[in-house]
């Protein structure tokens, strides 16, 4: 089987649709049409467990140094969605570019990348690219992480909502569901003040989501995670989402 780098390198995304690989954790990898590649959110090293004692239960699909993208996008500075051991070597690629929530910023001058290398996203901010866009949005990942981000990521008129980490909070997201995502991906380990596979459905059904995916599961003993209460909660609150669970380096296209 062709190791995921050289999936994602090969793979030819055809007009009007959008690539999604999930590489573990909160982490995904997108393509476009025109072939650009962003990695939202990849924990790709051993860092939290260097940093914090939780020991990663899933291998990575991809390692650090065989990632070629064009962005590199981080929804807050936590270690498992801001990974401070990969950073420096995605960073020797000469096109790729880190894009990161305000407290992430800080921590690209720590380790001394150019300015150039690196832009800060808003809530509220919408930064274009060649064939896409990234839109900060509303998370509440608790008040020790007041700049965590969602993103909404734009690509010829499809609208993936990465939701980041965040607990339930329909009536201050209600701005985000009149964006119309056609994707929803929340977390749903119900930990460390991130909804449960229940409220993801329950999201998703609020989104007026086409296709969730979950994440956020099964990384580390510590942050719990259901993805078959999920499943089943879609089938009970959002049954008009296709839910989608993905193993780790597998591919699904939208529209599918």
């Amino acid at each position: 089987m062709l190791r995921l780098a050289q999936r994602i390198e090969e793979l030819k995304v055809p007009r009007g649709h959008l690539a999604i690989f999930w590489l573990a954790q909160a982490g995904f990898v997108y393509k476009t049409s025109n072939g650009s590649v962003i990695f939202i959110d990849p924990y790709l090293s051993d860092y939290v467990y260097r940093m914090f004692g939780f020991k990663r239960l899933m291998g990575t699909p991809i390692e650090a140094d065989e990632v070629d993208a064009d962005l590199v996008v981080s929804t807050h500075a936590h270690g498992d969605h801001l990974d401070l051991d990969a950073l420096p070597v995605l960073a020797r690629v000469a096109r790729l570019r880190f894009v990161g929530a305000p407290d992430c910023v800080p921590e690209y001058q720590k380790l001394g990348l150019p300015t150039g290398k690196y832009m800060q996203l808003d809530k509220g901010a919408t930064l274009k690219f060649d064939g896409f866009s990234l839109t900060g949005v509303y998370a509440d990942h608790g008040p020790s992480t007041p700049h965590a981000l969602g993103i909404i990521l734009e690509s010829e008129g499809i609208r993936v909502w990465q939701v980041g980490d965040t607990a339930y909070r329909p009536e201050m997201m209600e701005p985000i569901f009149q964006m119309h995502p056609d994707i929803i991906i929340p977390p749903i380990n119900g930990a460390f003040g991130n909804m449960d596979g229940i409220e993801a459905a329950k999201l998703a059904h609020d989104a007026g989501a086409k296709v969730a995916i979950p994440c956020h599961f099964w990384m580390f003993a510590e942050h719990n995670g259901n993805p078959l209460q999920f499943i089943k909660a879609c089938q009970e609150y959002a049954y008009e989402v296709k839910p989608v669970l993905l193993s780790q380096g597998e591919l699904f296209i939208y529209p599918s």
